[in-house]
């Protein structure tokens, strides 16, 4: 295995109180209380079962906490003006403190009212590392927090800030940071999940298969990670820059080679998570291919900062979910990672939905793997 030379410095870790660009909170209502971890609605049936019971949470917020401060870094291959994805927060201005050439990194804690400490899950994000932010809303994940569970959702350096494997990095400083405050917050350490989206599962499928030597100094002080929820997340990303669906925001993030094609050739960016195919971000433009093929530089980037590069026993138990008609990431990936897993002998589920794209599930399909993801959890001891 290569040695991963990172050439990041985390220029600022906030592993105490953190610092708050700004916090709101609401109380929760008696509802929200009812449906807190530990509540059950009959012997042996758990109140989150029941899935309207998710539309009654009302979770404490506590918003936009800088979990650390670091370096922007030059990235050829990166589209400086992506487009956005619906439905996440606002931006947020660096701090006062904030060096000239750095770059804030925010998170929120959502939580429902609890006596005892909770089990906590670190949320990624989606947007193939070229955009998106923490969500606004915390209603599709809303079964986590009408499960008692507590929700940290994280931003990350997206490729335009920093290439591979930056974003990896930027995870693994929340996870120190999530460590750090588990008094102050009621996380129970014992019980971590990381769980994401697209882009967002490959950055929490790396966050609990990486080794060490991805975690950045100053944020060494790990959690162990006690399951992962994997939703369409790209294992094989030395695959991944030749598949139709996401060989331009694989290029773009792996940061290692100017596009043959310039952004500023092409339309403007598209907003939305399934954009990616389209003439402003595609792999093929009106004036030709973007990328050249891998050189075996890329390939080998590609490979380090792949899940099923690091597949051994041990892993944690890993539930994936994806569609089979998935245009975005091919679900060959999934089903890679799921024999892998398979072969070291790690306890894993797949939800493989029928007719299913890149996440754009029917809500009872959607609910359906929700569902599936707390009974998992149940499962393997995380929620009791």
């Amino acid at each position: 295995m290569r040695e991963i030379r990172w050439g990041v410095v985390v220029l600022a870790v906030f592993l105490g109180v953190g610092r708050f660009a700004s916090a709101q909170s609401a109380s929760a209502t008696p509802a929200a209380a009812s449906v807190a971890a530990g509540d059950s609605v009959a012997a042996g049936t758990a109140a989150w079962e029941n899935v309207a019971s998710w539309e009654g949470v009302h979770p404490v917020a506590t918003r936009n906490i800088v979990y650390a401060n670091v370096p922007i870094l030059a990235n050829p291959s990166a589209n400086s003006n992506p487009g956005i994805s619906g439905g996440g927060v606002p931006p947020v201005a660096n701090s006062a403190s904030a060096a000239p050439g750095t770059i804030d990194l925010h998170l929120d804690v959502l939580q429902m009212p609890a006596a005892k400490p909770t089990p906590v899950v670190i949320q990624l994000h989606g947007g193939g590392w070229i955009r998106g932010d923490r969500p606004s809303s915390f209603r599709t994940f809303s079964a986590l927090l009408a499960a008692g569970m507590s929700v940290v959702t994280v931003d990350y350096r997206l490729a335009k800030d920093a290439p591979a494997p930056a974003a990896i990095g930027d995870v693994r400083c929340a996870m120190a940071w999530v460590k750090a405050n588990a008094a102050k917050y009621n996380f129970d350490l014992s019980r971590v999940v990381v769980y994401g989206a697209s882009a967002g599962a490959h950055l929490a499928l790396m966050a609990a298969y990486a080794p060490a030597s991805f975690t950045p100094l100053g944020c060494t002080d790990q959690p162990k990670v006690a399951a992962v929820l994997d939703f369409y997340g790209p294992t094989n990303l030395a695959e991944g820059l030749t598949e139709h669906g996401s060989s331009d925001f694989t290029h773009q993030w792996i940061g290692l080679e100017k596009p043959l094609v310039s952004y500023a050739a092409a339309t403007a960016a598209v907003a939305g998570p399934d954009a990616f195919t389209s003439s402003a971000q595609g792999a093929s433009t009106a004036q030709g291919s973007r990328w050249a093929e891998p050189s075996e530089a890329v390939l080998a980037r590609a490979r380090e900062v792949s899940p099923t590069s690091y597949i051994r026993a041990g892993l944690p138990p890993t539930l994936i979910v994806n569609g089979d008609n998935d245009h975005t990431v091919d679900p060959t990936q999934s089903a890679q990672l799921k024999k892998a897993l398979d072969a070291a002998g790690v306890v894993n589920v797949q939800d493989l939905v029928a007719g299913g794209g890149h996440g754009n599930f029917s809500k009872a399909e959607a609910d359906k793997a929700m569902l599936l993801s707390l009974k998992f959890l149940q499962a393997n001891g995380v929620l009791r």
